[in-house]
C-alpha cells in the first residue's frame, strides 16, 4: 500500500492511498474520512482510494451553507479535476451526496454503492420525525458529548463493539456543535427521488438488517433506479466500521462484477 496521505485543496481535505482506478469514499453525518481507514488499507493494492472529509466535517471547510447540494458541489469540483471516473461509495449522508454526484457529473461516475442511504429526507412518518427531533433535543439540551454517548449506543450496540463505541464517541466530539446543528437542520426537504431515473450507472443498494430504515421502505425509495441491485447483510447503520471485513468482501464482489 502506498502511504496514506492527507491532502487539502479548495476547502476540502482527503486521505488517499494506492494507485489504479479511482474509488471514492464518502462518510456519514458527524463522521470523517477516518472512518474509512480499513477500506483505504484493504483496497489500495488495486485502487487509488480517496476518502474525503465533506464540508463541515474533519479537516474540511467549516463554513456554510451545509445543504446536501452544496456538500455535493464541493466534491463535484474535486472530481471534475480528476483524470478518470470513480466508483463512489457513500454511507448515509455520503450516499445522499453520491446521488447528487451522479446527477450533476454523470460522466465522472462509474457506479455507486449506497450504504444505508435514502433518496429523500422528508420526515413524513411519525417514527422519522421522532428520531430527528430526539437528536435535536439531545444536542440542544445536553451537547455533543452526551449526544455522542447516545449515538454510540445506537450505532454500535453490544459488548463486542465496545472499542468501536469508544472510538466513535471520541471522534464525534471533535465536531463543532454549531456546525453539526446546521448540517442536521439542512437535511429535511432534500430529495433526489424524482430524478433517480436519470442515473444510468450501476447502483448497489446496501441495506443492513438492523438499520433505522426497513428494507422494504428502502427498496421503495430506490425503485426508480434503472440499474440497481439490493444487498441485505447483517449489521447496523454504520456497517463499514462495525464489520470492515464483511463490508470489504461485499464491496469487492460488487466492484468485480463491473
Amino acid at each position: 500500500m502506498r502511504r496514506n496521505q492527507i491532502m487539502k485543496s479548495q476547502g476540502l481535505a482527503w486521505r488517499s492511498a494506492g494507485e489504479g482506478p479511482l474509488l471514492l469514499l464518502l462518510h456519514g453525518l458527524g463522521s470523517s474520512s477516518l472512518d474509512w481507514q480499513a477500506q483505504l488499507e484493504h483496497f489500495s493494492d488495486d485502487y487509488r482510494v480517496v476518502a474525503i472529509d465533506l464540508r463541515g466535517h474533519g479537516q474540511s471547510l467549516q463554513e456554510g451553507p451545509f445543504d446536501v447540494g452544496t456538500l455535493a458541489a464541493d466534491v463535484v469540483r474535486w472530481l471534475d479535476e480528476q483524470p478518470e471516473p470513480a466508483w463512489v461509495v457513500g454511507l448515509s449522508l455520503g450516499a445522499m451526496v453520491a446521488l447528487e454526484l451522479a446527477l450533476q457529473l454523470p460522466g465522472k461516475i462509474r457506479g455507486l454503492v449506497l450504504v444505508n442511504g435514502v433518496s429523500e429526507c422528508l420526515l413524513e412518518n411519525p417514527r422519522e420525525q421522532e428520531r430527528y427531533a430526539q437528536r435535536l433535543k439531545w444536542l440542544r439540551w445536553f451537547g455533543m458529548r452526551p449526544l455522542a454517548w447516545w449515538l454510540g449506543r445506537e450505532l454500535f450496540p453490544g459488548p463486542e463493539l465496545a472499542q468501536m463505541r469508544r472510538t466513535f464517541r471520541q471522534r464525534f466530539c471533535r465536531n463543532r456543535k454549531k456546525v453539526y446543528k446546521a448540517l442536521l437542520d439542512a437535511l429535511p426537504g432534500w430529495s433526489a427521488r424524482a430524478r433517480l431515473g436519470a442515473i444510468w450507472q450501476p447502483v448497489a443498494i446496501i441495506s443492513t438488517t438492523h438499520d433505522y430504515l426497513p428494507l422494504a421502505k428502502r427498496v421503495e425509495q430506490f425503485a426508480a433506479l434503472p440499474n440497481a441491485t439490493v444487498h441485505n447483510p447483517r449489521g447496523h447503520h454504520a456497517w463499514p466500521a462495525e464489520d470492515p471485513s464483511g463490508f470489504n468482501h461485499l464491496l469487492q464482489r460488487i466492484l468485480e462484477r463491473h
